[in-house]
Formats: C-alpha cells, structure tokens, sequence
C-alpha cells in the first residue's frame, strides 16, 4: 500500500493519473446534478404576454 501512494503522490504521473481522475469525478457530478436540476425546473419556453423590448 505505502509503494501505491508513494506512486501517486511521489511520481510526476501519479499526480497526472490524479488530476485527471479528480476531473472526470467533477464532470460525472455536474453531469448528474444538471439532470437532476433539468428534471425538477422544467424549461417552459420564452413567455409571450410580454410586449416589451429594450
């Protein structure tokens, strides 16, 4: 265990399998949360009883 993290931490392509990890874990998240979000507001479309424009 201690030449695993001694890879990970210790090697430049540690911390590279590291950072990408890390990203690919954020993006599944933001992915999973956008669907959620998308699912609970739902996109009703522009709203046409409005006259105004600037």
């Amino acid at each position: 265990m201690d030449t695993f993290f001694s890879f990970l931490f210790g090697t430049r392509e540690g911390v590279g399998i590291l950072f990408v990890v890390g990203i690919l874990v954020i993006g599944l998240v933001a992915f999973i949360l956008e669907k959620r979000t998308s699912k609970m507001y739902v996109d009703r479309g522009p709203s046409d009883d409005d006259d105004w424009d600037l």
